[in-house]
């Protein structure tokens, strides 16, 4: 996988299992990547750093890791299954959440 697919499988992901993320550990090490992300100068423009920072992270937790691997392999990306669950974690990490999204967008559209 390429820098770009990586962010956007993680992105898949982070839309489609929501839950999976507001789990307590995978939270608080949610939290730091985010951090660490939203540090860097311009993370958009960083996008190998950034899908490096996401690799890292997802060796912590391999379950989300697997479906981060699974993604790039389905046809068609599913909705979240919970709608509130999905607003939560948005609202809750907002600045990665909006990385995340415009490097997604960018490379779509780039």
């Amino acid at each position: 996988m390429n820098s770009e697919e990586i962010i956007a499988s993680f992105w898949q992901v982070w839309q489609d299992k929501p839950n999976l993320f507001l789990v307590a550990d995978v939270e608080k090490d949610l939290a730091d990547l985010s951090q660490e992300i939203t540090s860097l100068s311009n993370p958009s423009n960083n996008v190998e750093l950034v899908a490096q920072k996401i690799q890292a992270w997802c060796k912590k937790h391999p379950s989300i890791r697997d479906l981060v691997r699974v993604s790039t392999r389905k046809p068609k990306p599913k909705k979240a299954d919970d709608k509130s669950v999905a607003k939560t974690l948005d609202n809750r990490f907002t600045e990665l959440s909006k990385v995340l999204q415009e490097i997604v967008n960018q490379s779509q559209h780039g």
